[in-house]
Formats: structure tokens, sequence, C-alpha cells
């Protein structure tokens, strides 16, 4: 017979995983984790481990100390990424809208449902919604080196030394401030030839022709992916 006692502790982690994905209907997520592998012939380690991965992808519970993480917030709607020094904060419904970002020095603890308080480098609490999902990112990339086709779901920043900045993804949108206008432009190309701090951002465009330089990069910060 198989212990009673290790059901308790199942039945945590699978609160944990799906209090980190809370829109979700007990269905759909037991549907999650049929797509990961979860069968009848699976064991219970073998489900716990499936589990223990949603919740790190997924994080119901995060604080200042568990980054680097993407943050999706209501009320108002916002994208916000908290890398090790630094957060950005993108709209959540207006994509054209030119990033935030700044030096940050502490974050209560958050996860969905409670609300997301962030203090910058002077200790000034900002309140940036209601979190609706986590979403755990990769290590912190400090330059860029891909195709286009290789991009997938990958967003990077990239805040150049004038005070321009461009998210890049499947197409690069950079802002620039002229005056006390932001101006924004889309760019569709094909490589990225040189994306880190200290150097000139240099494309290749979509279509060839010559490389295209849009910059000197400051820093380079992940988004997601």
């Amino acid at each position: 017979m198989l212990d009673p006692t290790r059901i308790p502790s199942i039945l945590s982690a699978f609160e944990r995983a799906w209090e980190g994905q809370p829109d979700l209907s007990l269905a759909q997520f037991v549907g999650v984790l049929q797509n990961r592998g979860l069968g009848w012939a699976a064991t219970d380690d073998e489900a716990l481990d499936l589990l223990r991965e949603l919740e790190l992808e997924h994080p119901s519970l995060i604080d200042a100390t568990s980054g680097p993480h993407t943050i999706s917030t209501i009320d108002p709607p916002h994208l916000v990424t908290l890398q090790r020094e630094y957060v950005v904060v993108r709209s959540g419904t207006s994509p054209e809208r030119m990033p935030a970002v700044w030096r940050w020095s502490a974050m209560r603890r958050t996860g969905p449902g409670l609300p997301l308080v962030i203090a910058d480098a002077d200790e000034v609490e900002h309140r940036l919604g209601v979190v609706s999902l986590v979403t755990r990112l990769g290590e912190p990339e400090a330059s860029i080196d891909n195709a286009q086709r290789d991009v997938g779901s990958k967003r990077w920043l990239v805040v150049f030394d004038d005070g321009a900045r461009a998210v890049v993804g499947q197409k690069i949108r950079v802002w620039r401030i002229r005056g006390r206008e932001v101006v924004s432009e889309r760019i569709s190309w094909s490589e990225i030839l040189v994306c880190e701090a200290g150097e000139e951002m240099k494309i290749a465009p979509a279509g060839g022709g010559k490389p295209v330089t849009l910059g000197l990069v400051e820093r380079v910060l992940k988004l997601e992916g």
C-alpha cells in the first residue's frame, strides 16, 4: 500500500502551482499537467516534479530575492520586468508607449491577487497595480546576437546613451526624445549584428541593404522569454 502521508505534500504542491496561474480553471490546469506528460502511468514523484516545474515558471509568491521575473498586473495593466538592478515598466495595453526604466531598491512580497509595490533607488514606493501573473525569466543577457527567425517570444530592452530606447522582438520599436515629444518607429530586421553595452547597435535590415546603426548602447535588459 502507498504511504497515505504523501498526500498532503502533493496537494500542497498542487495548490501552490495552481495559485501561480489562478486564471486557469481546475480542468484547464489539469490539462496543462497532462500536456506536460502527466498520465495514468505517472508516479507521484513524477507528478511532484511537474508541479514544481510549473511553480518555478509561474510562482505564487515572490520577494526581492527570487527574480528575475516579468510580472503582469491589472488596475492598471502593466508588464513589469524586475532584473537584479533595474525595473522596466511597459504598458499592458499600449505597446507604442515608451517603457520606463529605473533602479530599484526593494519590493514587497507579492503574487497573483496581491499589489505590486516596488521602491526606487531613493526608496520612494511605486504602486504598479494588482498582480495577475508572474513569469520567471532566464538568466539576464548583456547582449543580443540573434537572427530574427530565432527570436521567438524573446524580448529585450535596449537603452541608448542619448535617452532613446528600443524593444527588440520580431520587430524593433525605437523611441527617441525630440524636444518635448517622444517619436517612435518600427523597424523590420533580419539580424542583430552588434548590440552590447559600449558599442553602437547595428542591425541588418529586412530585405537586405547596408547595416543600420541605431545608437550607442548603454545597457541591454531581457524582458521576456
